[in-house]
């Protein structure tokens, strides 16, 4: 079972050509099976519930969204994002990385594990999938890839399509619990048949029974694990849109914003780096000022009220600085200083 998957995934001896080499990574796993359980529970259940017209529709629409996102997922696993020099290169095994040698992987432009010149700044080393990718943006867990230039829109596809099927499960579901509440008439006979309660002791009608809050029950969990996914889904499409239009890839975005998230959502263990808690420089300055205050007085509380903003304003843009020089020093290229 760990040569077929794998929780932690190491850097392998040599750069994945895609997602579908093994080790597979246990979310990928998990995608599949949650694909292939809510395909079988949207065509043979739920469109079936749908009266005759609607049902059509339904079947139409779900075929075409699974075939679509099937498509976009593969495509985005089976394409290889790395740099254009590397895939004419033959597989070999990639050598460990010596700090004691170079600062950093990628220099001037050439990465020293792959041994090729990268097209731009743009292009990461993933140490996950150990070779360079060309614009990365990240190393995706449920595809086992890395996200890049030539993979990006098939993977912007596959988020959509998947979206796009989960609201339209949990449109259904609502839709159905509104009908078995005002007029069950309007559902399929199938789901007639199978609600029905008939009669009960008091030789009244009752529209509860065992067979009626067991399809109840079920569109409702199936409706609220619908709309979870389509909520985090809807998350992540807006943040793609979000980044689009700042024009950075999530690497650059992780790296250059101020996070403070865990550390297994960036894309390296050192994003929290070039960091100064400015915190510490209002505690720092509080206690000299209450110093001060005890030896001359107040009279210089508004000169050293001054000081300390400026304190940490400086302090603030030493951080970014530093940010600056630990994440971009090994990503110019050549090509481009002069247009820095």
């Amino acid at each position: 079972m760990g040569k077929c998957c794998a929780l932690h995934q190491s850097a392998p001896t040599q750069r994945r050509i895609n997602g579908f080499q093994l080790p597979l990574n246990y979310q990928q796993v998990i995608g599949w099976v949650v694909f292939l359980l809510t395909a079988l529970l949207n065509l043979a259940v739920l469109a079936q519930i749908q009266f005759d017209e609607l049902k059509i529709i339904t079947l139409v629409i779900y075929i075409i969204l699974y075939v679509s996102h099937m498509l976009s997922h593969v495509m985005a696993t089976v394409i290889d994002p790395s740099e254009n020099e590397l895939r004419k290169l033959e597989i070999n095994n990639v050598p460990e990385f010596d700090r004691t040698i170079h600062a950093h992987v990628i220099e001037n432009g050439r990465c020293h594990l792959c041994n090729i010149n990268t097209t731009s700044r743009n292009t990461k080393h993933c140490s996950i999938c150990n070779k360079c990718v060309d614009r990365f943006d990240h190393h995706c867990k449920w595809l086992n890839s890395c996200v890049g230039r030539r993979n990006y829109v098939y993977f912007v596809a596959c988020v959509t399509t998947a979206l796009m099927i989960s609201i339209f499960t949990s449109s259904l579901c609502l839709a159905d619990i509104a009908i078995f509440f005002t007029n069950p008439q309007k559902l399929s006979s199938a789901a007639q048949k199978f609600i029905d309660c008939g009669p009960s002791l008091g030789s009244t009608y009752s529209k509860y029974c065992r067979n009626s809050v067991a399809f109840l029950t079920f569109l409702i969990i199936f409706g609220g694990c619908a709309l979870g996914i389509a909520s985090a889904l809807l998350h992540l499409c807006c943040f793609h849109v979000y980044i689009s239009v700042l024009g950075v890839s999530t690497y650059e975005y992780v790296m250059k914003s101020n996070y403070s998230g865990p550390l297994w959502m960036c894309c390296c263990t050192r994003c929290r780096c070039g960091r100064i808690n400015t915190s510490k420089v209002y505690k720092s300055s509080d206690k000299q000022r209450n110093q001060n205050k005890q030896q001359n007085g107040d009279k210089f509380n508004q000169n050293e009220k001054v000081g300390d903003l400026i304190n940490v304003l400086i302090a603030e843009e030493l951080a970014r600085t530093k940010k600056v020089v630990l994440f971009d020093k090994n990503k110019i290229h050549p090509e481009e200083v002069n247009d820095r």
